[in-house]
Protein backbone atom coordinates (compact mmCIF):
# COMPACT_ATOMS: atom_id res chain seq x y z
CA UNK A 1 0.00 0.00 0.00
CA UNK A 2 3.28 2.49 0.79
CA UNK A 3 4.71 1.86 -2.29
CA UNK A 4 1.38 2.29 -4.38
CA UNK A 5 0.90 6.16 -2.45
CA UNK A 6 4.39 6.61 -3.32
CA UNK A 7 4.30 5.89 -7.25
CA UNK A 8 0.70 8.14 -7.42
CA UNK A 9 2.25 10.71 -5.82
CA UNK A 10 4.91 10.58 -8.06
CA UNK A 11 3.12 10.58 -11.00
CA UNK A 12 0.90 13.33 -10.26
CA UNK A 13 3.94 15.67 -9.29
CA UNK A 14 5.77 14.14 -12.94
CA UNK A 15 2.39 15.09 -14.70
CA UNK A 16 1.57 18.31 -12.98
CA UNK A 17 5.56 19.33 -14.14
CA UNK A 18 4.75 17.88 -17.98
CA UNK A 19 1.34 19.92 -18.10
CA UNK A 20 3.40 23.16 -16.89
CA UNK A 21 6.79 23.04 -18.86
CA UNK A 22 4.75 22.65 -21.88
CA UNK A 23 2.85 25.94 -22.00
CA UNK A 24 5.77 26.68 -24.16
CA UNK A 25 5.52 24.11 -26.13
CA UNK A 26 1.68 25.19 -26.74
CA UNK A 27 2.40 28.01 -29.10
CA UNK A 28 2.95 27.15 -32.55
CA UNK A 29 4.71 29.41 -34.98
CA UNK A 30 4.00 29.50 -38.63
CA UNK A 31 5.27 31.13 -41.89
CA UNK A 32 7.60 33.98 -39.40
CA UNK A 33 8.53 36.41 -41.95
CA UNK A 34 9.99 39.98 -42.45
CA UNK A 35 9.59 42.04 -45.43
CA UNK A 36 12.83 43.61 -46.57
CA UNK A 37 13.25 47.12 -45.40
CA UNK A 38 15.73 49.79 -47.35
CA UNK A 39 19.05 49.69 -45.34
CA UNK A 40 18.08 53.61 -44.08
CA UNK A 41 15.13 52.36 -42.89
CA UNK A 42 15.19 51.71 -38.82
CA UNK A 43 11.75 50.27 -38.73
CA UNK A 44 10.67 46.85 -40.09
CA UNK A 45 8.12 44.41 -38.98
CA UNK A 46 7.19 41.14 -38.68
CA UNK A 47 3.97 38.67 -39.60
CA UNK A 48 3.25 34.72 -38.63
CA UNK A 49 0.51 33.13 -37.79
CA UNK A 50 0.32 31.97 -33.68
CA UNK A 51 -1.50 28.38 -33.08
CA UNK A 52 -2.45 27.43 -29.12
CA UNK A 53 -2.71 23.57 -29.28
CA UNK A 54 -3.24 23.70 -25.59
CA UNK A 55 -6.87 23.69 -23.91
CA UNK A 56 -5.81 27.27 -22.18
CA UNK A 57 -5.88 30.53 -23.08
CA UNK A 58 -2.26 32.26 -23.73
CA UNK A 59 -0.55 35.58 -23.80
CA UNK A 60 2.40 36.89 -24.86
CA UNK A 61 3.45 39.78 -22.76
CA UNK A 62 6.22 41.12 -24.36
CA UNK A 63 9.31 40.72 -27.54
CA UNK A 64 12.30 41.44 -28.04
CA UNK A 65 15.64 40.71 -31.07
CA UNK A 66 19.00 41.64 -30.47
CA UNK A 67 18.75 43.58 -33.91
CA UNK A 68 16.69 46.33 -32.60
CA UNK A 69 16.20 48.35 -29.63
CA UNK A 70 12.50 47.80 -29.18
CA UNK A 71 9.95 44.73 -30.82
CA UNK A 72 6.19 45.93 -30.07
CA UNK A 73 2.89 44.15 -30.96
CA UNK A 74 0.65 46.58 -33.14
CA UNK A 75 -2.81 46.68 -34.46
CA UNK A 76 -3.30 48.75 -37.69
CA UNK A 77 -6.67 50.96 -37.50
CA UNK A 78 -8.32 52.91 -40.17
CA UNK A 79 -9.51 55.77 -38.02
CA UNK A 80 -11.41 59.00 -39.62
CA UNK A 81 -10.05 58.17 -43.20
CA UNK A 82 -6.03 57.52 -41.77
CA UNK A 83 -4.78 54.52 -40.51
CA UNK A 84 -2.87 54.54 -37.42
CA UNK A 85 -1.21 52.02 -35.75
CA UNK A 86 -2.15 51.00 -31.88
CA UNK A 87 0.73 49.53 -29.33
CA UNK A 88 -1.26 46.26 -27.60
CA UNK A 89 0.00 45.57 -24.53
CA UNK A 90 -0.66 42.15 -24.91
CA UNK A 91 -1.80 39.89 -27.81
CA UNK A 92 -3.83 36.48 -25.84
CA UNK A 93 -4.68 33.83 -28.31
CA UNK A 94 -7.82 31.97 -27.06
CA UNK A 95 -7.34 28.23 -26.09
CA UNK A 96 -7.09 25.60 -29.34
CA UNK A 97 -7.18 29.02 -31.60
CA UNK A 98 -4.60 31.29 -33.11
CA UNK A 99 -3.71 34.61 -34.44
CA UNK A 100 -2.51 35.97 -37.75
CA UNK A 101 -0.55 39.19 -37.31
CA UNK A 102 -0.56 40.53 -41.37
CA UNK A 103 -0.19 43.13 -43.02
CA UNK A 104 -2.84 45.46 -42.53
CA UNK A 105 -3.82 44.17 -39.02
CA UNK A 106 -1.71 42.96 -35.98
CA UNK A 107 1.64 42.88 -36.82
CA UNK A 108 5.02 43.21 -34.74
CA UNK A 109 6.95 46.33 -35.09
CA UNK A 110 10.76 46.24 -35.33
CA UNK A 111 12.25 49.16 -34.02
CA UNK A 112 15.50 50.84 -34.23
CA UNK A 113 17.40 48.55 -36.09
CA UNK A 114 20.54 48.21 -35.08
CA UNK A 115 22.28 46.45 -37.83
CA UNK A 116 21.75 45.98 -41.81
CA UNK A 117 19.15 43.30 -42.53
CA UNK A 118 18.45 41.60 -46.07
CA UNK A 119 16.58 39.36 -47.51
CA UNK A 120 18.05 35.77 -46.93
CA UNK A 121 19.02 36.31 -43.14
CA UNK A 122 17.15 35.89 -40.01
CA UNK A 123 15.71 37.77 -36.97
CA UNK A 124 15.86 36.15 -33.82
CA UNK A 125 12.74 37.14 -31.57
CA UNK A 126 12.22 35.79 -27.79
CA UNK A 127 8.24 36.12 -26.90
CA UNK A 128 7.88 36.23 -23.31
CA UNK A 129 4.56 34.44 -22.17
CA UNK A 130 2.11 35.01 -18.90
CA UNK A 131 3.16 32.67 -17.12
CA UNK A 132 6.84 33.36 -17.79
CA UNK A 133 8.18 31.11 -20.32
CA UNK A 134 9.40 32.45 -23.48
CA UNK A 135 10.06 30.90 -26.93
CA UNK A 136 12.30 31.68 -29.53
CA UNK A 137 11.18 32.52 -33.09
CA UNK A 138 13.07 33.45 -36.38
CA UNK A 139 11.18 35.33 -38.93
CA UNK A 140 12.57 34.98 -42.61
CA UNK A 141 13.63 38.08 -44.15
CA UNK A 142 12.09 38.19 -47.56
CA UNK A 143 11.54 40.36 -50.62
CA UNK A 144 7.44 41.69 -49.77
CA UNK A 145 6.41 42.25 -53.86
CA UNK A 146 3.25 43.95 -52.47
CA UNK A 147 3.14 47.69 -51.92
CA UNK A 148 4.57 48.85 -49.04
CA UNK A 149 2.47 50.61 -46.67
CA UNK A 150 3.63 54.31 -46.07
CA UNK A 151 2.44 54.03 -42.83
CA UNK A 152 5.22 51.76 -40.72
CA UNK A 153 7.62 55.31 -41.21
CA UNK A 154 5.34 57.56 -39.14
CA UNK A 155 6.74 55.95 -35.26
Amino acid sequence: MFLIKIISRTLFIFLFFISTANAADSLQIENAWSPEAPPVAKVMAGYMKINNLSNKDIKILSAKSDLFKRVEIHLTEMSGGMMRMIKQENLKIKAKGHIELKPGGLHMMLMGKLKPVKAGSVIAVTLTLDNGKTINIKLKVKVDDAPQMMHHHHH
